[in-house]
């Protein structure tokens, strides 16, 4: 195993790119535990960077999101900040800020997982709803508490919540404020899959190889179909046609009449 390390310049946000049996996969690590992974302003200014950083990555597989310390994946923005970045006239820099680290997630064309553990609380559940799987230890907490805080949710995170749950559940959600379960969660549809604490890491690890081992094209293609609604038909059909061309749909037929694994390469 290979671990290639990251520059992301903010000091709470952490990244390397790993070789796998199945390609390289990316991991960014919201490292802030004493605050549990609070993101401040450097780090909602860095993802978008980041993000492009990691899709130069010669045969990128996935990009999994993390918290750092075990008792949170993000338990929101850096509230120490509010009160000199999130209020008054610069009140609107830290505001794009987050919309463009939703957005840089969101328009990844790679797959992304969230590896969720402990708390993922406002802007954290942005980053996880932002992300296409989430996978949540069993003692997970979610919640949007902008409405205690006099805040309005991102309008970009807020239609991807309604997109998520539905907009009777994200009414209760933002409406509440409240913290919900892994059970509430699952139900809701706020996440794809539980774990246990004990076996989060062989879960967290046995879906990434589930979906690396997928062709990278084939993936990337179908995820651009279900995010794009309003893409034309010509867009859509080239990227039909090009998986078709590909050496990895050979090598997907070949593998299915010889009862094998397949070995994708992505091209």
């Amino acid at each position: 195993m290979t671990i290639q390390t990251i520059e992301t310049h903010a000091a709470r946000l952490k990244a390397h790119i790993e070789k796998t049996d199945f390609g390289h996969v990316g991991h960014i690590c919201f490292s802030y535990p004493e605050r549990m992974n609070a993101v401040d302003l450097e780090g909602w200014l860095a993802l978008p960077d980041l993000f492009a950083k990691l899709q130069q990555q010669d045969d990128l597989r996935l990009i999994v999101l993390s918290g750092a310390g075990g008792k949170a994946f993000v338990a929101g923005a850096d509230i120490s900040q509010f009160e000199e970045a999130f209020s008054g006239p610069t009140s609107g820099q830290y505001d794009r800020a987050t919309i463009d680290g939703f957005d840089a997630i969101a328009a990844c064309p790679v797959p992304t997982l969230a590896a969720i553990e402990g708390h993922c609380i406002g802007g954290g559940l942005g980053i996880a709803l932002s992300c296409d799987v989430r996978l949540a230890r069993d003692d997970s907490l979610f919640g949007i508490p902008a409405g205690r805080l006099g805040l309005a949710y991102p309008a970009n995170a807020t239609r991807r919540l309604v997109d998520t749950v539905g907009a009777a559940y994200a009414k209760q959600i933002i409406f509440t404020a409240g913290k919900f379960d892994c059970t509430e969660a699952m139900r809701m549809g706020l996440v794809n899959q539980i774990s246990t604490a004990e076996n989060f890491a062989a879960s967290r690890d046995a879906l990434i190889a589930q979906i690396c081992a997928n062709a990278p094209m084939s993936l990337q293609s179908s995820k651009f179909i279900i995010e794009n609604r309003d893409a034309s038909s010509e867009d859509i059909s080239q990227r039909l046609a090009d998986c078709l061309e590909s050496a990895d749909y050979a090598e997907g037929r070949q593998a299915f009449m010889a009862k094998r694994t397949p070995v994708f390469t992505g091209k």
